[in-house]
């Protein structure tokens, strides 16, 4: 139909042109009339094809003859020179029609290009915010499918399998056709398109296109075109290829960067073992040791051994005994940080609970060092676990009284901030040494500065600390205090469950008290 307008219009301005020269032929030339109808030759040349422009070049030739050369209304040409004229006009007519046709093919390539450039550009946009395999798989679905104004299905690979295979077929009214099930199968084998629009089993509905990877094939995208009886034009075929080799290549990158992750951890988990287990056998060491001498010592004493030096190694096995589990305690709670197996079950509660229970498990630690705590009456409920954030205290006490010398303060500070509470724990110790702020939140870290109570810590408690405190939404952090210490502040997000609403009261029994 568009071939059709396009001659028709090529007639209809010779025609104008030719019924516009004849009006006025008594005051034009013969040369004039020529350069109007090859003017309309351009003009048909410049905007359709080159069949419409030669019709129009016969046409004005004819009409030319037939018209405006005498004699007139016949083709006699008794002057020879008009030969020349028709050649002129007919030689225009092919180079101007040569010259459109080929800006007009450079254009529709542009064109086209640049549709590509752009589908490609916006796939490959969304495919580099895609977090996951699936998300993947399904932008690329959408953009390949809209291509080709139809519809489109990506069958991954079964990576489960040693060899590649493709999965069973999806439960779709494409995939009940037995010729678009073994175009798909072909196209997996072979690494090459096939169905619609290919030579290769052509007669499927659909046209089936293999993820081609450095890797290998992994999967196949088939393309529903809605109307299988439509052709597909070269330059969509183009354009779908390039779309799937690019979602080809994302899926490997994903693919890659998954099992990069696999791997990362997989080392970082041996190394978590080979540090415990060392951790394990040096730190246990030196407590069972004690242990183990101070019970030979009664056992082989038994009776001999004065009151006060029986009360002191009984002492010394006990507190042993408290220093192997919180060691073992720590190496738990450790695993559990880096496998992520932390739980934390939140639940609004005053942040005193914790820090007492805290307290007295640590009183006879504390017992060289004065604490101060100064929580205002105001301090709203927080929403933690009680048992974790006990741990914490723990941890960052343990911390202190390991590293300062006795007789050195250590207090509790707690106060609200920007919809948290932000606790501090602070000495009068050596402090932080400089530059080591993060690094002091590392697993297995020491202090330089050496230990003042002689007991052996395993270098865990702040590394459990940090993971407490992130899986409760917050962050720890620690700095130097001026005129010397540490303080290690922590901020406890004030959202988490809802609050649960008192029980009733029916019996009055709170307002009689």
């Amino acid at each position: 139909m568009a071939r059709f307008r396009e001659y028709a219009s090529a007639l209809l301005i010779v025609l104008a042109a030719s019924l516009l020269c004849l009006v006025l032929r008594p005051h034009l030339a013969t040369i004039d009339v020529a350069m109007a109808l090859l003017l309309a030759v351009v003009l048909v040349a410049s905007r359709y094809r080159r069949g419409p422009a030669l019709v129009a070049s016969a046409l004005s030739i004819a009409v030319f003859d037939f018209v405006f050369v005498p004699p007139y209304y016949t083709f006699d040409v008794h002057d020879t020179a008009y030969f020349l004229t028709f050649i002129v006009m007919l030689a225009v007519a092919l180079i101007m029609s040569g010259l459109t046709a080929r800006i007009r093919e450079d254009a529709d390539a542009s064109r086209e290009r640049e549709q590509r450039t752009a589908a490609l550009y916006a796939l490959d946009r969304k495919l580099a915010d895609t977090a996951t395999e699936e998300e993947l798989l399904a932008i690329a679905t959408r953009h390949i499918g809209r291509a080709v104004e139809g519809m489109a299905l990506i069958l991954p690979a079964n990576r489960d399998e040693p060899e590649r295979e493709l999965p069973r077929w999806p439960a779709s009214a494409l995939f009940e056709s037995p010729s678009v099930r073994v175009a798909a199968a072909w196209a997996f084998e072979h690494g090459e398109a096939a169905g619609w629009g290919t030579p290769r089993c052509a007669e499927a509905e659909a046209l089936a296109v293999p993820l081609r990877a450095a890797s290998g094939i992994l999967g196949v995208v088939v393309i529903d075109p809605g109307n299988p009886d439509r052709e597909l034009p070269e330059t969509d075929r183009e354009t779908v290829l390039a779309l799937v080799d690019l979602t080809a290549a994302s899926l490997e990158r994903a693919l890659l960067a998954e099992q990069s992750e696999r791997a990362r951890k997989e080392v970082e988990g041996e190394k978590l073992r080979t540090a415990l287990l060392s951790s394990l056998s040096h730190d246990l060491r030196t407590p069972l040791g004690s242990i183990e001498g101070a019970a030979s010592s009664l056992l082989q004493e038994d009776g001999v051994l004065p009151d006060d030096v029986r009360r002191e190694l009984v002492e010394a096995i006990l507190e042993e005994s408290r220093r192997m589990t919180s060691l073992v305690t720590n190496l738990l709670d450790m695993i559990r940080v880096e496998t992520g197996a932390l739980v934390v079950n939140k639940e609004w509660q005053p942040l005193e609970e914790s820090l007492g229970v805290a307290l007295l498990r640590l009183d006879q630690r504390l017992s060289a060092h004065p604490v101060s705590t100064r929580l205002p009456s105001d301090l709203p409920l927080v929403p933690i676990d009680g048992l974790l954030i006990e741990q914490v205290f723990i941890n960052l006490l343990e911390n202190a009284a390991r590293y300062t010398p006795p007789g050195t303060p250590i207090s509790i500070v707690a106060w609200p901030e920007g919809g948290s509470v932000v606790v501090e724990v602070a000495d009068r110790g050596p402090g932080i040494p400089a530059g080591r702020e993060e690094e002091i939140f590392g697993r297995f870290y020491r202090s330089p500065a050496g230990q003042t109570d002689g007991g052996a810590g395993s270098g865990l408690g702040l590394t459990i600390c940090r993971g407490i405190i992130a899986a409760h939404g917050g962050r720890i952090w620690g700095d130097s205090r001026p005129g010397g210490g540490a303080a290690f502040r922590f901020t406890l997000p004030l959202d988490g469950p809802p609050m649960q609403p008192l029980p009733a009261d029916p019996a009055g029994i709170l307002g009689a008290a």
